[in-house]
């Protein structure tokens, strides 16, 4: 059995030192004084640190309420005793001198006896009155815990006696209870741990072989990649060119699952960037929002403050300040690069024909757009439900825009380190014919690459 912690009890402390009554479901903190639990726990209300004991300041950082059990029974055995308030003694030596009113009361500062008319009189009106029956009762609950703390001379009472002992009674059963208990719990965590510590051995060896089997893989695709590309380039990309024309599926394309979970970014962007060589187009100039300035070659996008006087179009975004590439795609590999000039916000990506051009847009998937974009001084990934943070080795300038069609992939690329930026999850686009799309806020400019 654990050694049972020293309470710091005063003589003076039968009572809380918060509300100064009797103790109610008495606990003890941090430095062992003692309040009533609902006291303390109002005067700790709203803290998550720095909890001060009210009476000696002593402060820590977690809260601790223990119920301090030994009081309790203490408190229970005094009320056992049936200790009843003093009765009021008929005649003239319960009336108070000055004004001859029944002495009701009781001032706790002064000790003495009042009546009303005292308690109302500027001596008394900062002082603690009770009625004189609570104060006899917190006076002998006082005296029988003297007694039965410090065992003075005289014997105590016949149920003060029962009291204590049926007290320690109690206090013996509920910690043999506790062990018990304690000694359960022990038993049972002991076997989870043992159990567990057996799942873990048996994971460890799981993810062992299953590494060991994924690095045979990896060197045997390694091998093979390394017969690949030590080819010529001329040969190489003629295979490439052929199986493309006769729409056979291309190294990439084979290894698409193999290199998501196996390959590093600069693997997996060296076989897709391989594939057609870049769409040659300009920006639709059809499609330009009124405050979105194109170049005289429609190859650079910026956005201005006043609008331009231009033709209506149905084709043409209203609300949004968009504009769409000059071609379109229904089926087949196709990549275009665009290079990001200033700082500011800008979204580029694919988007569908149907998407609608005189509202405000969702930009996600569900809509009909797939892109990334420079938003809040972040780079993000437009999905749904919410934007995906972009996490990246250096701040690219030249970002590459990979779609194929017939898989429903938009994939992004670091067009200069080669590093894959994001790719969207396989969607479907039903035979609609998408655009490459762009968006421009503040002081972005965008220009299409050769």
């Amino acid at each position: 059995m654990e050694a049972r912690t020293r309470v710091k009890i005063q003589p003076d402390e039968a009572c809380c030192s918060i509300c100064l009554e009797i103790f109610q479901e008495p606990v003890f903190i941090h430095c062992g004084h003692s309040f009533c639990r609902s006291c303390i726990t109002r005067t700790w209300e709203g803290r998550t640190t720095n909890f001060s004991c009210p009476q000696c300041r002593e402060t820590t950082a977690h809260k601790t309420l223990r119920p301090n059990w030994e009081l309790a029974n203490v408190i229970e055995a005094a009320k056992r005793l049936n200790l009843q308030p003093v009765k009021e003694v008929e005649g003239g030596e319960n009336l108070c001198e000055e004004h001859q009113e029944t002495l009701k009361l009781f001032c706790k500062d002064d000790k003495r006896l009042l009546c009303v008319v005292c308690d109302r009189s500027k001596v008394h009106r900062d002082h603690s009155v009770v009625p004189v029956g609570e104060a006899a009762q917190e006076y002998k609950v006082r005296g029988v815990m003297g007694v039965l703390r410090h065992k003075g001379p005289e014997a105590p009472a016949v149920g003060a006696v029962d009291g204590t002992e049926a007290a320690k009674q109690e206090i013996v059963r509920t910690y043999r209870k506790m062990h018990e208990f304690l000694e359960k719990q022990e038993s049972s965590l002991l076997a989870q741990l043992e159990q567990l510590d057996t799942e873990i051995r048996k994971a460890h060896e799981e993810i062992l072989q299953r590494l060991l089997e994924e690095t045979r893989r990896l060197g045997t695709l390694i091998g093979e990649m390394e017969r690949t590309y030590q080819q010529p380039d001329w040969q190489l990309l003629k295979v490439r060119a052929q199986a493309f024309q006769a729409g056979v599926p291309t190294g990439s394309e084979c290894w698409e699952g193999r290199e998501k979970a196996l390959f590093p970014p600069q693997i997996a962007a060296m076989s897709l960037t391989l594939s057609p060589p870049p769409a040659q187009m300009t920006l639709d100039p059809q499609t330009a929002n009124a405050r979105l300035y194109l170049s005289e070659d429609c190859k650079i996008v910026q956005l201005e403050d006043c609008e331009q006087v231009l033709p209506l179009n149905p084709r043409r975004f209203t609300l949004m300040p968009c504009v769409l590439g000059s071609r379109g795609f229904t089926s087949g590999w196709h990549r275009w690069d665009v290079e990001v000039h200033r700082e500011g916000a800008w979204a580029i990506g694919v988007a569908k024909e149907s998407l609608p051009r005189n509202r405000l847009l969702c930009l996600k998937p569900n809509e009909g757009v797939w892109a990334l974009g420079h938003i809040q001084n972040e780079y993000v990934a437009l999905t749904p439900p919410y934007n995906t943070r972009l996490t990246l080795r250096s701040v690219p300038k030249w970002i590459r825009i990979c779609l194929d069609y017939g898989k429903g992939r938009v994939v992004f690329f670091d067009a200069k380190s080669k590093e894959r930026i994001f790719a969207f999850p396989p969607a479907s686009f039903q035979g609609e014919r998408v655009f490459p799309w762009f968006m421009v806020i503040r002081v972005a400019q965008l220009k299409l690459l050769p």
